[in-house]
This record gives C-alpha cells, structure tokens and sequence, in this order.
C-alpha cells in the first residue's frame, strides 16, 4: 500500500481516541478517523499495522463486520458507508505546491491547487506525508497512485490496492489569503 506505515500509525491512535471506525467489507479493510478514510485490500495491509489495529481494538473486524471504536474500549456495530466512491472524485487533478500555512490551532496545511481553474484548497499536511511511493509493492503487482483527484468536499489518492481520501480544510480566520491567491500560479516550478 502506498500509505507511510508510521504516519498511519499515529493517525490511527489519534482516530481512537476520537472515534476509530473500522470495517471489512469485500476483502476490503476500510479504516476512518474524523477527517480522513482509508480503504485497502486486505491482502496489502502490512501485518505492522494489523498488529496496531488489534492492539487499539483487541481484534480484526470479520468480513461484513462494522465497528467504531473509542479509547473507551467500545465496540460498537455501526451501519456505516465503507465505500469510497472514487466517482465522487472527478475534478482535478490536483497539485501539491510547496506552500505551507500554520492554522489557527496550529495545524500545518499544504495548498493544493487546480491548475486548470487557478481554485485553491488547504489540505492538512499530515495526508501529504501519508503518501508514500517508497512502500508500493511492485512485486504483489500494486502500481503507484495516480496524483490526486477531489470533489467539493476534499481529496482522493488511489491505485489498485489503496485508496485514501481526506477532507479539505477551512480557517474561516485565512479566508481573505485564500480568496486573493484564488487564480495566482503557485504550483512548483519544474526545472
């Protein structure tokens, strides 16, 4: 899977604390904290992260299986949607630029913009970082994820194995910098 095992770890501890819903469904182990889902095919989950589930949650869900689990211990069965529509997301793709903003609780978020309308987003920077080509099992015949594709309501990496979608930011406080830099070029310049 392309996601970096150790940033998926603390975002799973964090999601636990939260709310962590978990779900098998089709051979599909589908993960989701607050703002962010996961959704990956059982025979590419690492067995790191298999351990790191068990030890949040004490199991593994069985197939058809739906739970949300807090640091409470609860196991709850929840009738929730474990698919991640990729048709959802057909605008784009986008492009990660190297700009940086420091949110109003401190939260690092990376710009991402369409180059085709100049629309700009804010997406937490911790998603970016979850990407991660380095773990992509060529041999087990995975291929590397296309760049990201959105829809209104955020972002979506995926190849044949992964799919990963995370919600766009608002700062209600940066709003004036996001709408005077609304049609500005500020991809990364390629040598």
């Amino acid at each position: 899977m392309f996601l970096h095992r150790g940033t998926l770890t603390k975002m799973l501890k964090q999601a636990y604390k939260d709310g962590l819903k978990i779900a098998m469904d089709n051979g599909w182990l589908y993960l989701a904290g607050l703002y962010w889902e996961a959704s990956i095919k059982s025979d590419f989950v690492p067995k790191e992260t298999l351990g790191e589930i068990i030890k949040l949650t004490g199991a593994l869900p069985g197939e058809g299986e739906k739970w949300e689990c807090t640091a409470d211990g609860n196991q709850t069965e929840m009738p929730i949607d474990t698919t991640i529509n990729p048709d959802n997301y057909r605008m784009g793709p986008l492009t990660i630029t190297d700009t940086l903003q420091i949110g109003t609780k401190g939260t690092i978020q990376r710009f991402v913009q369409d180059e085709s309308t100049g629309v700009i987003y804010l997406i937490n920077n911790v998603f970016v970082n979850l990407v991660d080509k380095k773990n992509i099992e060529y041999d087990k015949g995975e291929y590397e994820p296309g760049d990201p594709m959105y829809s209104a309501y955020g972002v979506l990496w995926q190849n044949n194995v992964c799919r990963l979608k995370a919600h766009f930011r608002t700062d209600e406080k940066n709003n004036k910098i996001m709408e005077s830099l609304k049609g500005v070029d500020i991809t990364p310049e390629v040598p």
